[in-house]
């Protein structure tokens, strides 16, 4: 993601200057990692609630082509998402559905374990979900 200037619009499509919103919330994002490496949780920066909407509706952007079988257009933006919003476990899950929905069960285990460090480091995420990345990678791992 490009460096933003304080007094640019934010790029979260609030409206507001930068420093006014996601700005005056938290430092800017670390560059984002490749997906593919086995790096680290990233370190959280708490999201502004306009930035934590525009993660969920692209979230479900992606879940929306995934579930139309559109895999390659899901993948291009979870991509996206994730560069976007690297601290956060929703892209890499996203990732891990797509890639197990194409048969890379190995790379679907090892981006949904890195999802699952996220969810399990941070209390914004609830039971159910960690629960669930659980059981997936339960699945994951017998059939792989």
């Amino acid at each position: 993601m490009a460096k933003i200037g304080r007094n640019q619009p934010c790029p979260c499509g609030s409206g507001k200057k930068h420093k006014r919103c996601c700005g005056a919330v938290a430092a800017p994002s670390p560059p984002p990692t490749n997906v593919s490496s086995g790096a680290g949780v990233q370190p959280h920066h708490e999201l502004c609630p306009c930035c934590v909407d525009e993660l969920d509706e692209r979230a479900d952007r992606v879940a929306d082509e995934l579930i139309a079988d559109h895999l390659d257009e899901a993948e291009a933006l979870c991509h996206q998402l994730i560069a976007d919003f690297p601290g956060e476990a929703e892209g890499l899950d996203l990732l891990s559905m797509i890639f197990e929905q194409r048969g890379l069960r190995d790379q679907a285990l090892d981006l949904l374990r890195r999802a699952s460090q996220i969810a399990h480091a941070r209390p914004d995420y609830d039971n159910e979900t960690r629960s669930i990345m659980r059981q997936r990678m339960s699945e994951l791992q017998l059939s792989a």
